[in-house]
């Protein structure tokens, strides 16, 4: 974990030190808004990691549309489950979240409050009150490059408001940790990477070579701009001739599932992440070719089961993957991808690259020292009463 401060900074307590080393445990809760996804993903995977060294865990979470219908069956009954009326993103429905967001916490009374993206760390910051809070955008808004400028002016303003209020942003990668010290404000920043259950080391174990009949290419996610899914689509398009093509996930009809089956891409629809997963380590090759990222966990979930990736070269990406596998354009990717499918002898060197690099993204690893940090923080006011 690598964390920096700017200004004269907070003092902080040894509570939740003292109250580790007297093998106390901690309480965490978790909020998350749009709880789908990527987001789902991370936030189950740290409350449930959390829960399973002891502590008390808890995710307050909004229903939204990508947030999965079958929740208590997919997190660890340790975990507390505790819905939000979160479902639109309308003045209204923000104001009762707020208030809901608050009786959570005057009767959990937590140690820490973990922020997880952009809107919940928002209501944090105007006013959870009593318990050190944590922020992890898992993406900074302003980074959007589909949005206008003012937009993303607007978006940094707000993000400088929550970097202004909250105790730590706890940043998911190396890169977001450098656009967090980019934010006006007495700001700490601390740099915990996302990790995945499959990478953990007691789970973790080289995945065995697929038998592929014929190569395969995949794109993955929901088809969304982040995600650049016409690009993606003329990408996938271009390398059929040599390979099998599809998208796995998707979500509603809109441009970019038209995109993709124009192109000639089968999309799957969304599936469970077993089936999900299933699909991806079928595969040869990933395509990640996003417009801005936190910390990818579908990069994570490739490189588990010994699937090239090629991504767009933003900081996130390059963090991960390193340069060889980071692309600047279209043109520059297919040829990248047309290189791994022809060349046994490159696909060999790259899988050994992603082998050494994805020891460093275990679930295991990541929970350690988001725990290191939440006890570092100063003691909370519910804890204390």
């Amino acid at each position: 974990m690598l964390r920096s401060r700017r200004g004269t900074g907070r003092q902080r307590s040894s509570a939740h030190r003292q109250q580790l080393d007297s093998g106390d445990a901690l309480s965490v809760l978790y909020v998350a808004e749009a709880f789908g996804g990527g987001l789902f993903e991370i936030t189950r995977m740290m409350a449930e990691q959390l829960a399973s060294m002891g502590h008390r865990t808890a995710i307050a979470y909004g229903v939204r549309p990508e947030t999965p219908a079958n929740i208590r069956e997919r997190v660890d009954p340790s975990v507390t489950l505790i819905g939000i009326p979160w479902t639109e993103r309308t003045a209204a429905a923000q104001v009762r979240a707020l208030f809901a967001l608050r009786r959570v916490c005057r009767i959990w009374r937590p140690d820490v409050v973990h922020l997880m993206s952009s809107f919940a760390g928002l209501h944090g910051a105007v006013g959870l009150g009593g318990a050190p809070t944590v922020y992890t955008p898992q993406g900074y808004s302003f980074t959007m490059s589909s949005e206008s400028m003012f937009k993303r002016w607007t978006y940094m303003l707000l993000e400088s408001f929550v970097a202004s209020r909250v105790n730590v942003i706890g940043a998911c990668s190396l890169s977001e940790g450098e656009q967090a010290r980019l934010l006006p404000g007495n700001t700490t920043v601390a740099v915990v990477p996302n990790g995945i259950s499959e990478l953990s080391a007691d789970t973790w174990s080289p995945a065995a070579a697929q038998i592929r009949k014929r190569p395969t290419v995949v794109g993955m996610g929901r088809l969304s701009m982040q995600r650049r899914p016409e690009s993606c689509a003329r990408m996938l398009a271009a390398v059929s001739d040599q390979a099998a093509v599809r998208w796995i996930g998707g979500g509603a009809d809109g441009p970019g599932h038209r995109a993709m089956l124009e192109a000639g891409v089968p999309v799957t629809g969304w599936l469970p992440r077993t089936a999900t997963l299933r699909s991806l380590s079928e595969s040869t090759l990933y395509l990640h070719w996003t417009a801005w990222d936190g910390l990818p966990l579908s990069i994570l979930e490739a490189m588990a089961n010994d699937v090239i990736v090629v991504a767009s070269d933003i900081g996130p990406n390059r963090e991960v993957l390193g340069p060889d596998q980071v692309c600047r354009t279209e043109d520059d990717a297919v040829r990248l991808m047309r290189a791994i499918l022809a060349d046994s002898e490159l696909r060999e060197r790259l899988l050994a690259e992603q082998r050494q690099r994805r020891r460093w993204y275990g679930a295991d690893r990541m929970a350690a020292q988001w725990l290191e940090l939440y006890t570092s923080l100063p003691s909370s006011v519910y804890a204390a009463a």
